[in-house]
């Protein structure tokens, strides 16, 4: 281990754990022949190995590879970020519309919340089962229902089935996009991406906040379904068409993260050596390696048709109902149980302070109209913004500085100091925000805080996530939807005791 990472007292290799650093390792001798990087990283083993095969998601192209996970990061926004803060900053004036109490309107985001945490677990069962593209295709596909239901709701009741319908339809989109990242990408590249993925899931919000307010108060509240719409519609046509599976059966042997020894590394590198040899073609496919003499053909690259199918067959072996019943044993990993509990608690407190501001502003001293309570968001969304371009410019350069100094070897574990600087800002924020809006402050000054929770709690999401991914990556399916199922249901409970004080304060 090293760097102040405990050494497991189970013997093993530990998940997660690898050989990143060659050069630092002075592993050259036996990681040569493994597959590397390109340019300034020509150093860097990549962890996993892409098989031989050229449909393996790692070996697609730079091209395909970002293409897939440009859609999916479109459809994080447009059918999870989006629609659930699209009604929140004209709450006030919606219920006033409606002739409802403000704290039914509030209760819509709790709906929202407790549809999706419902629906988690089954979800990822399916996922698991039979791969990402169908469970991503169902979501975009009720993303458009609910849309087409808000832009014709007339009563509460029917908002209320929009919301319902949305909650269901996120969450594919909410929890399956940073396992994606592990299926396109390695080790040394996810920390940008994941910075990015963060940001669709989370600041949006404030972004759509910043623009569903004007229109509300403008045009009316109907508008921003219509406005949603044709791009919810884009993304499930580009869904459809270009969106492949992503999930893949790599035989153990490439997986040097997950299943890694200097056993393994020595038989791969002696079937690197066996593919250069006149006439070789060999490949390993859901069997474990144990001679270089053992091979097989590599499979001939899918056809569009084929790539695109909805059905691809099963990826493990267990039955839906054993998967199902498996999903609460994730939570007696210390590891994975601290990536749920604390990606859950700051993102449920994130939203949360979305919901209460959306009501607080709009009532003394401050008495915004929809469109002002929107611009607000701005504070969060910059703090957001630049939380991602920190992440993105120092996460991956970080993580091999510390690799470095452990002798080549990666640990999960070193995504994680990062996040003790963002949790401090993010404390920080959520008590100046409570501070500030107790008080009345200057709306600038809660604009500011709500700014910096914001910058705290996606910098330290981000190192959470890439911890997760890095440590349980055969189980970041698992993982990451249980996570957001406890941010859910923790946030609809957060919701119920929040929205009296919030309903009151609007209307002293």
């Amino acid at each position: 281990m090293g760097l102040g990472v405990l050494e497991s007292k189970t013997p093993g290799h530990v998940p997660g754990t690898a050989l990143l650093d060659q050069e630092a390792a002075h592993s050259e001798a036996r990681t040569s022949d493994l597959k590397h990087g390109l340019g300034k990283d020509n150093h860097i083993v990549l962890v996993p190995q892409p098989s031989e095969d050229p449909n393996d998601p790692l070996n697609w192209s730079f091209f395909q590879k970002h293409l897939v996970y440009f859609i999916i990061c479109l459809g994080t926004i447009v059918q999870s970020a989006a629609p659930a803060p699209i009604l929140t900053a004209g709450t006030v004036q919606i219920a006033t519309e409606l002739n409802v109490p403000v704290t039914d309107m509030v209760k819509l985001t709790g709906y929202l919340q407790l549809a999706t945490a419902a629906v988690g677990p089954l979800v990822a069962t399916l996922a698991r089962k039979y791969g990402k593209r169908p469970a991503f295709l169902f979501s975009s596909l009720l993303g458009v229902i609910a849309c087409i239901i808000g832009e014709c709701a007339q009563d509460y009741n029917t908002l209320l089935a929009n919301r319902i319908i949305a909650g269901m339809a996120q969450t594919a989109y909410e929890a399956l996009v940073m396992a994606c990242i592990g299926d396109l990408f390695f080790v040394h590249e996810r920390g940008p991406r994941m910075a990015v993925a963060l940001f669709v899931t989370t600041a949006v919000a404030f972004g759509v906040n910043i623009i569903a307010g004007p229109i509300t108060t403008n045009l009316g509240w109907h508008y921003n379904f219509h406005i949603l719409v044709p791009f919810s519609a884009f993304q499930f046509i580009l869904t459809v068409l270009f969106l492949p599976e992503t999930t893949y059966r790599r035989s153990a042997i490439y997986n040097l993260d997950t299943a890694g020894s200097d056993e393994k590394i020595d038989k791969l590198g002696e079937l690197a050596r066996a593919r250069k040899g006149p006439g070789v073609i060999v490949e390993l496919k859901n069997v474990e390696w144990t001679s270089a003499s053992e091979s097989l053909s590599i499979p001939a690259r899918k056809t569009m048709f084929q790539r695109m199918a909805i059905y691809n067959g099963s990826f493990v072996e267990d039955s839906v109902w054993k998967i199902l019943l498996s999903f609460p044993a994730i939570f007696l990993n210390v590891g994975g149980s601290f990536v749920i509990f604390s990606t859950g608690i700051l993102f449920s407190w994130y939203v949360s302070a979305l919901l209460l501001n959306s009501v607080l502003l709009a009532g003394p001293p401050y008495m915004f109209s929809s469109g002002q309570v929107g611009y607000a968001s701005a504070g969060p969304l910059i703090g957001s913004l630049v939380a991602c371009v920190f992440m993105g410019a120092i996460s991956d350069p970080f993580i091999k500085f510390l690799t470095r100094r452990n002798r080549g070897v990666f640990e999960p574990e070193f995504q994680l100091p990062l996040s003790l600087f963002g949790a401090i800002c993010a404390i920080s924020g959520l008590v100046g925000l409570g501070y500030s809006l107790q008080r009345g402050e200057n709306v600038y000054l809660v604009c500011f805080v709500w700014g910096l929770l914001s910058f705290g709690v996606t910098v330290s999401n981000v190192s959470y996530f890439n911890y997760g991914l890095a440590a349980f990556r055969e189980y970041s399916t698992e993982t990451f939807i249980m996570a957001s199922v406890f941010r859910n249901f923790f946030g609809y409970g957060l919701v119920l005791p929040m929205k009296f004080s919030a309903a009151s304060l609007a209307y002293k």
